[in-house]
Formats: C-alpha cells, structure tokens, sequence
C-alpha cells in the first residue's frame, strides 16, 4: 500500500528523477521524469542560461511534493492504492463467510451398494456374490447378512439362510417384525428349523435333544460356521494387506482341507 507522506519526500527530494513516479508504480511517467533529467542537465551543460533547463523538472517535483501534501487521504488512496483496496475487500469478505465444516467421508462398501442393486434387479446369484464379498472386507455387517439371509431364502436354501439370518441378528440386527413379514423370507419361515429359531430368542439352537440326526445337523453348521468366520476373517486380512494373494490362497486351502 502506497504512503501519500513517503510518495510527498520522494517527490520534494529526488523528484526530477522521477522516483516517486516509480514508487506509485506509474513506470512510464517515471521514465518521462527521467528522460526529461537528463535531457534538461545535458542542455544546462551546453550553455549559460540565467534559469537552466533543469530547474523545470525539478518545479515539476515540487508541485507534485505539494500536491501530495495537500491531497486528502480518502483521494490519494482512491488514484494510488485503488487495486489494493479492492483485494483488501475482497479478503475481508471472504474471511467474514463462515467456512463450510469438512465432513469425513467413509469410504462406500462399493460390494455391498453392487449387492443391493443386483437384489433389487432380482439378479439374486450376482446379489449373493457381491455380498459375500462384501462380508469379506467387513464381516460385522448386520445388513448385508440379513440380505444374503433373504436371497438364500429366495433361492430355497434354508440352512444358509438361516446361518446369515442368525449372523444378522448377533451383530445387531433387531428388526424382528421385519423378519416374520419381508417377502423374501417367506420360504424360510415353512421351514422347522426357523420355529426353533424363534423359539431361542432368535438364535440357531447349538444343540436339540429330541432327534439325533438333528444334532449331527447342528454339528455340522457350527463346523460350516467356524469354516465361514476363519475364510472371511483372511478375506479381510487380505483386503488389508496383511496377507498376500499366495499365502491367501494358501492358507484357505488348508482351511477346505480340514
């Protein structure tokens, strides 16, 4: 910002160099200023005049000197220091606007939005396979066990459904009224073992008394269960990282084998 006391000094001292024209960033008058110098100093040398030459730049000066002087501050800053006014407004409206608050975005299970897209185009298997990879990278996801529950259901899977559908609920899905109605589960609640689901506070039953067979069946869904939890559990250390593709494959290898 231009300083109409500094731009009066430079105008009164070393006003017929054009100084104070360069300091109020008006180049070229300098430059005329300084032309003039040089050509009214040349003159003075050539010649014996009772008022040389080079007093009229150095008059010049000092009207400007006085001009500076007397000129109000509002009309100085108006010629001189217009272009600074304006940035200095502009910052100070810019800093009065509140800023926006950054929200933190987490990142979108892009498998499980695919999931639900395929489930409501009816593209059930595409749907099944998106969210058990979903499952994969975030295998606490009361939603998307409760969707594969319902496209399980859909394709008369009963026990897969039911093992997703009890997932669901023990990692915080509490809908239940929802389960008794959606229209996807419909085939899973003809099926006996979902009464029993019901019956135990909707949990699979570890373990039934009245029928062997039922309990070898109960057997091997905590089998099939423990095998599920351990592969989506280096799903997710693959996803991470952790894991390499080779010691994934690896290591789920080992876990089919049993």
């Amino acid at each position: 910002m231009k300083k109409k006391g500094i731009a009066a000094i430079l105008a009164l001292l070393f006003g017929m160099f054009g100084i104070h024209r360069f300091y109020l960033g008006q180049r070229v008058k300098g430059i005329i200023y300084f032309v003039l110098f040089i050509l009214t100093l040349s003159s003075t040398v050539e010649g014996f005049y009772f008022l040389p030459p080079i007093i009229l730049p150095a008059l010049i000066a000092f009207a400007d000197a006085i001009l500076f002087a007397v000129m109000p501050k509002e009309d100085f800053n108006h010629k001189y220091n217009s272009r600074y006014m304006v940035e200095q407004a502009t910052q100070n409206r810019r800093s009065r606007t509140p800023h926006k608050r950054r929200v933190v975005v987490e990142p979108n299970n892009s498998f499980k939005e695919s999931g639900m897209r395929k489930y409501d185009s009816f593209d059930i298997e595409g749907a099944i396979t998106d969210f058990r990879k979903a499952l994969n990278s975030k295998f606490k996801d009361s939603q998307v066990h409760f969707l594969i529950a319902c496209c399980y259901s859909i394709n008369e899977e009963p026990e897969k459904s039911l093992f997703h559908l009890d997932k669901a609920v023990d990692f915080g899905f509490v809908d239940f009224d929802k389960i008794h109605k959606v229209d996807a589960l419909a085939f899973l609640r003809t099926h006996k073992r979902f009464e029993e689901f019901v019956k135990n506070s909707y949990q699979i039953p570890r373990y039934l008394p009245e029928e062997e067979d039922n309990l070898l069946d109960q057997m091997e869904d905590a089998k099939a269960t423990d095998l599920l939890d351990q592969i989506a559990a280096l799903g997710a250390l693959y996803e991470k990282g952790v894991l390499t593709p080779d010691e994934f494959q690896k290591q789920k290898q080992q876990l089919l084998r049993g």
